[in-house]
């Protein structure tokens, strides 16, 4: 496999996917309506600020007390989405237990995110519900850099194999965005920021209600001169043999313009009777560095652009029937994604060694319907039962000039599941659930999975235990079943989780802490090589299932009001073992720890708010060392460990008019968190919002 990806990398489309999907495709290759509430038993609004116990969904799809799940959940809220989402995801979801993340160089550029070890397509990522993974990418799975933050309510993130209640994909968690449904008086705010490497980025919303509507509506927009994508403040030489040649000079920057919005409209019929629609967009643009080019200096080549779309829909129709006894829900939904990327290399003519640039198209869509009914059983609890039908499509094309053996992708999978789970709570302490759920896949396996949650509340101390066990499974991507490296017959991946954590709040909820230790087993993990399920055409090697990997750790997460009302101590931290069981000992990736994953990480931040108005933040992330690869030379290396830095600070001159300002790297640290790209130096930002 290593000697493919260093050869094919450079051949048609297989070359350009692997160099604009870099981060998702490596990770694969190196492994073998819905809204949430927090993780703690109080989470602030406001820092030092204890809150009642809210309602989460995502663990159970149904709403209930975060105090009665036995899940591993983390909750980032509104207005922490605001403060650090100017630019993306990146920031917004650092310091959550058990995440990672990793970007291709600045914003914009291909951003992965995975859980407790997985690979990105191996989390599942929603919008309001709705599954939004690319079809047409190596492994299925979200870029974070081409979405914009909105008016998100809240960021669910729900740890370890959820497949029984979410199917295919949610192998090592969910991410589920929920955006702003509209409530109360017409409201609204306006925000603008700009500052370092050429930045400005814009955002509105605008959201209320109106006896039996309601509407909620916003816009985001980024424009960013950036910096090189690769090599930037490294600097490396580039190295073949005994051969040692300065990088290529740097560009002056590598743009990216970016745009978002998000909308939902709603009417209540009756009290128990409500029709909702929805929809969420972006258009992204960046220009793209390509290290994977035959010829070095055509590394930043101004060619390689890269243009996406994305548009999504949904309707949801919600009927309580027998005085809320049985409850209804029925959506329809469909999202299409559209990527254009241009390249000078990609285009490559084996016989004539000539190049050109062209273009490659992506085109990818899902539609689906889903109908779920939960059943209050008085004593006896809560069964909730489902089903849903969803279709996606892909295909690729190119502008060629020269003919080679380039393939063009036309496939199509449609997927039928059913789900059941059943919940309940013993002696007012105790509560129980178990489900599971059968995905059949068309002209593929059908799979089973099940989970089971545990959760016990001693609320006279403050503490409850909690635990589960579950399997997980993901179907192959339509890429690794239907490309020209691909087989049809590839069987789902699969794992079994085990998880159990400790919450405790002392001081009367002033102060918290959350403790979980989990082991993943995967197994069946879709590999690419040569092998003897190879066609006689797939002389480069195809997909196929043998990848084995265990993952385990403690997960950490706490705050303490250390004075309350004005000083605000929060953090977080992960240990993770991730290690490849393939007992191909020639490989790389070989019995070694996995790449991109960090076995220290946490983050720390102290808040302060005594001065009316004013509000300062002191963030630091901090990450260990992690193993990566030189994908060009096919060689393994080691990521340093590495602290960043950044300051936040809001002043709120009137209720309607607040100053914003950041610095980001305070320290300068120069860092990577994938081999050789680019991350930002020390940056200032500022900026103003209005609110009304």
């Amino acid at each position: 496999m290593p000697s493919h990806i260093s050869t094919t990398a450079l051949r048609g489309a297989f070359a350009l996917s692997l160099s604009l999907s870099a981060s998702a495709a490596f990770a694969q290759q190196s492994l073998p309506v819905i809204e949430v509430g927090p993780l703690s038993p109080a989470q602030p609004g406001s820092p030092g600020e204890a809150l009642e116990d809210q309602t989460v969904v995502t663990p159970t799809r149904v709403e209930q007390p975060l105090s009665s799940t036995g899940a591993s959940v983390s909750v980032i809220h509104a207005r922490d989405i605001q403060k650090r989402g100017s630019l993306g995801f990146n920031d917004v979801l650092r310091g959550v237990p058990g995440l990672d993340v990793y970007s291709n160089g600045g914003p914009g550029t291909q951003t992965s995110v995975a859980l407790r070890g997985s690979t990105p397509g191996q989390t599942l990522v929603l919008i309001d519900g709705v599954r939004i993974g690319d079809p047409t990418s190596t492994d299925g799975s979200v870029d974070f850099g081409r979405l914009l933050p909105t008016d998100i309510e809240r960021i669910e993130v729900l740890r370890g194999p959820q497949s029984a209640l979410y199917g295919s994909d949610a192998m090592g968690g969910v991410i589920n965005i929920i955006t702003r449904r509209g409530k109360g008086a017409p409201q609204g705010w306006l925000m603008s920021e700009g500052g370092s490497y050429g930045t400005s980025s814009s955002r509105a919303s605008i959201s209320g209600a109106d006896g039996q509507g309601s509407y909620a509506l916003s816009i985001s927009g980024l424009h960013a001169d950036g910096f090189p994508r690769y090599g930037y403040r490294q600097q490396r030489p580039i190295v073949i043999g005994d051969q040692t040649t300065p990088l290529p000079p740097l560009p002056a920057n590598d743009p990216t313009n970016n745009v978002g919005v998000t909308g939902r409209i709603g009417y209540d019929f009756t009290e128990d009777a409500r029709i909702e629609a929805g929809l969420a967009g972006y258009d992204s643009a960046i220009r793209y560095d390509n290290p994977y080019a035959f010829n070095p200096w055509s590394v930043f080549d101004p060619f390689n652009h890269q243009h996406a779309t994305f548009m999504q829909g949904y309707v949801r129709l919600g009927a309580d029937m027998f005085d809320k006894i049985l409850r209804n829900r029925l959506t329809l939904y469909a999202n299409r994604g559209n990527r254009d990327a241009w390249s000078t290399e990609a285009c490559f003519d084996t016989l004539t060694f000539l190049s050109r640039n062209c273009r490659f198209g992506f085109l990818g869509g899902r539609r689906g319907v889903e109908y779920q009914s939960d059943v209050a059983l008085g004593p006896l609890g809560l069964a909730t039962i489902g089903s849903r039908v969803e279709t996606e499509t892909a295909q690729n094309s190119r502008e060629a000039w020269i003919v080679d053996d380039y393939a063009p992708t036309h496939a199509v999978q449609t997927t039928w599941s059913g789900y059941a789970q059943h919940q309940f709570t013993l002696f007012d302490r105790l509560d129980i659930s178990y489900g599971g759920r059968a995905d059949a896949v068309s002209k593929n396996q059908t799979f089973l999975t099940w989970r089971t949650m545990a959760n016990f509340r001693i609320d006279e101390i403050g503490m409850r235990l909690r635990g589960s066990a579950a399997t997980g499974a993901k179907t192959a991507s339509l890429y690794q079943r239907f490309s020209q490296y691909g087989d049809p017959t590839l069987a789902p991946e699969r794992v079994i989780g085990f998880d159990a954590g400790i919450d405790q709040s002392f001081f009367g909820g002033f102060a918290t802490a959350s403790v979980s230790v989990f082991h993943n087993r995967y197994e069946n993990l879709v590999q690419f090589g040569k092998a003897e399920s190879c066609t006689a055409t797939q002389i480069f090697g195809c997909y196929f299932n043998v990848g084995r990997a265990d993952t385990r750790g403690v997960e950490f997460s706490g705050e303490a009001a250390l004075v309350p009302g004005a000083l605000l101590l929060r953090g977080s931290y992960t240990f993770l073992s991730a290690r490849n069981l393939d007992v191909d000992e020639d490989s790389i990736y070989a019995g070694r720890t996995l790449l991109r994953r960090p076995r220290h990480k946490g983050m720390w931040s102290v808040i302060y708010t005594g001065a009316p108005g004013l509000e300062l933040e002191a963030r630091a992330n901090i990450v260990g060392a992690a193993h990566d690869v030189d994908f060009i030379f096919n060689k393994r290396v080691m990521l340093a460990p590495y602290v960043r830095l950044d300051l936040f600070a809001n002043y709120k001159l009137t209720d309607s008019l607040t100053l914003q300002g950041r610095i980001e790297n305070v320290g300068n640290a120069l860092y990577e968190e994938v081999y050789n790209y680019s991350t930002t130096a020390r940056a200032f930002y500022g900026g103003v919002k209005y609110a009304w």
